[in-house]
């Protein structure tokens, strides 16, 4: 990844830098390197360390202690699931499933609160969907958690649903959804349970190859990864998702924001998207904002005037408007530019990406929701002009901006190798790029919209010796097999941190 020497046969290293790159037998010369300092990579291709752009890290960790849905079709296999679950789970504690594949069922075949009632009686219970903007539970869990569904409230939800009509199914989405998120997995935030999660996050991202992680966690998990970080064997950059700027601020970060309590919108599964046009799906919503664009506007200021970078949820094109918005007043008023971001940027319109280029705004985008809701999810909900635009990796690419490539895990794997195959397979021909281009996007392009282009991303002397040892080239393997690639070793400044 570095244009000026875009292949070599050896890779010079001393503590955690780069020293030199180039012909083997000269390096041994020129730095009279013993046989025992040779370390013999057999054959592997090496590149640079993978950089997730975009990880929910303590949600990535507590996956240890949720049940896992996913790939699962059949509701009487679920539902199974759910029950043997129950069976060997604490009576004390919730039942947590995720990756509940619900836009991938049909509507008749969903599962809903008495199928849990059955499946597990008394449990307190929330079934999510890859995106967790929609889960499943119980009128008895809504009652411990002190969540009131009442169809004239229902958390000053506005976003048009069934409830009204058919009362509650045990489907719920936007406000509802998140506050009982939070309320059910606070018994996961014990600081021992959080550091035992922190280490599975990162002894599961390195298996895959991947060297650091632009991690969004809460607030209140900030100060605790902050303390705990430096003992981890990869590297993290903290995004915390919280309005207080003076506290992220004082915690010596550089940057705020992410998804959860800072989100511009929701995600289309549950019609909370924000869209510039209604659903075709349901015409009487065009989605969610949870901001007034007057509130906005003063988030950006505050943030931008301490000179952090802000990195904000858009997945409507309706929530990336109001954030460019935002920051082109913001900018009007400062007279500097700073390297914001937009994170997802799922439907952006091309009007929207050369606004994007104009104001020096990065995109940290997830190949990965394209193999698992390609553009044909949309069609039914949007329209087929919409589906169309879904995850729009060659327009972003033909427009320059900066791109990095992240996995939103836990909504989907922490595989780069994944993520580079879905930009190369993209379900639209015309958004396709090149396995090169991926590869970049997953290291170069994610180390700049990261601000640590100048330590990361490429294998340069003076930056951090981060290298993933592959068993075969991504550019020349058959990109239906480029996902399949095995990670042999990786090495994070200087260190082997995984080896098969």
């Amino acid at each position: 990844m570095d244009v000026s020497l875009p292949k070599a046969e050896a890779i010079l290293f001393e503590g955690e830098r780069i020293i030199a790159v180039g012909n083997s037998s000269d390096l041994k010369n020129i730095y009279a390197i013993n046989n025992k300092d040779i370390f013999d990579a057999k054959g592997a291709v090496i590149v640079p360390g993978f950089i997730d752009a975009h990880n929910h890290y303590t949600l990535m960790g507590v996956q240890k202690y949720e049940l896992d849905l996913g790939g699962i079709f059949n509701r009487e296999v679920i539902l199974d699931r759910i029950h043997q679950e129950h069976l060997t789970l604490d009576p004390n504690l919730p039942l947590i499933g995720i990756n509940y594949e619900v836009d991938h069922i049909p509507k008749d075949y969903h599962i809903y609160k008495f199928d849990l009632q059955k499946a597990a009686p008394g449990r307190t219970i929330q079934i999510s969907d890859r995106s967790s903007h929609m889960s499943v539970t119980t009128e008895q869990t809504l009652q411990i958690a002190e969540i009131n569904l009442d169809p004239k409230e229902c958390l000053q939800c506005i976003v048009p649903c069934t409830l009204k009509m058919t009362g509650f199914t045990g489907e719920i989405c936007g406000l509802a959804n998140s506050t009982l998120h939070h309320f059910i997995q606070k018994g996961l935030r014990d600081p021992i349970t959080l550091k035992t999660a922190w280490k599975y996050a990162s002894l599961t991202a390195a298996k895959h190859g991947v060297t650091s992680i632009h991690a969004i966690v809460t607030e209140e998990e900030m100060n605790g990864l902050i303390y705990y970080k430096d003992i981890l064997p990869i590297d993290l950059k903290i995004y915390t998702e919280t309005k207080n700027v003076k506290a992220v601020k004082a915690a010596g970060l550089k940057q705020i924001g992410g998804c959860g309590a800072v989100m511009v919108d929701g995600d289309s599964g549950p019609f909370t998207a924000a869209f510039l046009e209604p659903y075709t799906e349901r015409p009487e919503t065009s989605g969610l904002l949870y901001y007034s664009d007057e509130e906005l506007e003063d988030f950006v200021w505050e943030v931008h005037s301490a000179g952090l970078q802000l990195a904000l949820h858009c997945v409507g094109d309706a929530a990336s408007q109001q954030v460019l918005n935002a920051i082109e007043a913001v900018q009007n008023r400062s007279g500097r530019k700073l390297r914001h971001r937009i994170e997802h940027f799922e439907f952006g319109t091309k009007e929207q990406m050369e606004q994007a280029k104009r104001l020096g705004v990065c995109l940290s985008i997830q190949p990965n929701f394209n193999h698992f809701w390609n553009h044909t999810t949309y069609i039914e909900q949007l329209g087929e002009s919409r589906a169309m635009r879904a995850d729009p990796i060659q327009s972003i690419v033909e427009k320059g901006i900066p791109m990095g490539f992240g996995s939103d895990c836990a909504v989907t794997p922490c595989d780069p190798l994944l993520t580079i195959s879905s930009a190369v397979n993209h379900s639209l021909p015309h958004e396709r790029i090149s396995p090169a281009h991926a590869l970049y996007f997953h290291t170069m392009g994610s180390a700049y919209i990261g601000m640590e282009e100048k330590d990361k991303g490429s294998i340069t002397p003076g930056k951090f010796a981060d290298m993933v040892l592959l068993e075969a080239d991504p550019t020349e393997v058959n990109p239906a097999e480029i996902k399949d690639i095995p990670v042999k070793m990786t090495i994070a400044k200087g260190h082997v941190i995984y080896s098969e």
